[in-house]
């Protein structure tokens, strides 16, 4: 039986890395470090001001996507719509929406609670 070529050890290596899930979470990271790498080398000294129901909206994203653990994809939205790693609170982001969060609703992101009052909304609409 021939030894394994270089192509065959390469192969069974991102075979095992796919089936485990590490080969897109390895992806995900460069992508992160890439956009921060272009992000640095920006030719615009400051980057375009973001509207504020944007940012909020994007807010509202970044803690769905951090909650997930898409983390990499929390990263890369943060560099491409220009705002920085630091985060509105949830404090902030209730008090924008006029919701109290009570011991159920804190344990979700935002985007379940505002998807489950249309849904129920549609519901009570309907009956």
């Amino acid at each position: 039986m021939a030894e394994p070529t270089q192509t065959d050890l390469l192969e069974a290596v991102k075979e095992s890395l796919h089936k485990d899930g590490r080969l897109e979470k390895f992806k995900a990271e460069l992508r992160a470090a890439v956009m921060s790498v272009l992000n640095k080398n920006s030719t615009e000294e400051e980057p375009p001001k973001v509207p504020d129901e944007t940012r909020f909206i994007n807010e509202l994203i970044r803690e769905y996507l951090s909650w997930n653990g898409y983390l990499y994809t929390e990263q890369i939205l943060a560099a491409e719509c220009g705002q920085n790693m630091e985060r509105l609170s949830r404090d902030v982001l209730t008090t924008k929406l006029g919701v109290m969060d009570d011991s159920r609703t804190a344990k979700i992101p935002l985007l379940y609670y505002i998807v489950s009052a249309f849904q129920n909304h549609e519901i009570n609409e309907e009956t």
